[in-house]
């Protein structure tokens, strides 16, 4: 597989956001197909296969590291829930 940087490539805005929705962007140059489009995790072949984040060890140790949770952050989240009150059934939705 050939590699080259996204700056080296112009895709247009709706190919991205197609891309990024992990649908397949067909190509046609002179009404054929010339290539596809996908996103790298759906690449059958597993040619991008670059690890992502980091080992599970690794961030298991991190978090073991870090400092203890505040034994008074549970008491103190259901308060704020009680005087909010019930949350939205769609916290998106616009009111």
């Amino acid at each position: 597989m050939t590699t080259i940087k996204a700056e080296e490539v112009r895709i247009p805005r709706l190919a991205r956001e197609a891309v990024a929705r992990h649908e397949h962007v067909l190509v046609i140059s002179h009404d054929r197909p010339a290539f596809v489009i996908v996103h790298p995790d759906d690449d059958p072949a597993g040619a991008h296969a670059v690890p992502r984040g980091r080992p599970l060890r690794e961030a298991l140790a991190l978090l073991a590291a870090g400092p203890a949770p505040d034994p008074d952050f549970a008491a103190d989240m259901a308060a704020v829930r009680a005087d909010i009150g019930p949350e939205p059934e769609d916290a998106w939705a616009r009111s």
